[in-house]
């Protein structure tokens, strides 16, 4: 979790980045995300993740929607939120914004 938290704190907002977008695949009936290079097909956990990102919550605020939706407690989820992320977010698919203040694009 070290590395998480150099880029995500319970302040941080995260948002999916300008290039990507949720939607559902025609032939699958599955959630996908899309993005210029390519498409991620998401599980319906990474697609409950990935629709809070719209940078009007924090990463604490995520994580306890997600707890009481899939009834775990934050701080067992919180470490598998942070690393799901995290690699949305070095994949240039997210933009964390870290502030108690977000900025609304």
């Amino acid at each position: 979790m070290k590395e998480e938290q150099n880029i995500l704190t319970d302040t941080s907002f995260p948002r999916l980045a300008l290039k990507a977008r949720v939607q559902i695949d025609k032939v699958t009936g599955q959630p996908i995300l899309l993005y210029p290079e390519g498409v991620l097909l998401l599980n319906e956990t990474g697609a409950a993740i990935v629709r809070l990102c719209d940078g009007s919550r924090s990463l604490l605020q995520i994580v306890e929607e997600l707890s009481l939706q899939y009834r775990q407690s934050p701080a067992q989820i919180q470490p598998e939120i942070a690393r799901y992320l995290v690699l949305l977010y070095r994949h240039s698919l997210l933009e964390i914004e870290s502030s108690e203040f977000p900025s609304f694009h």
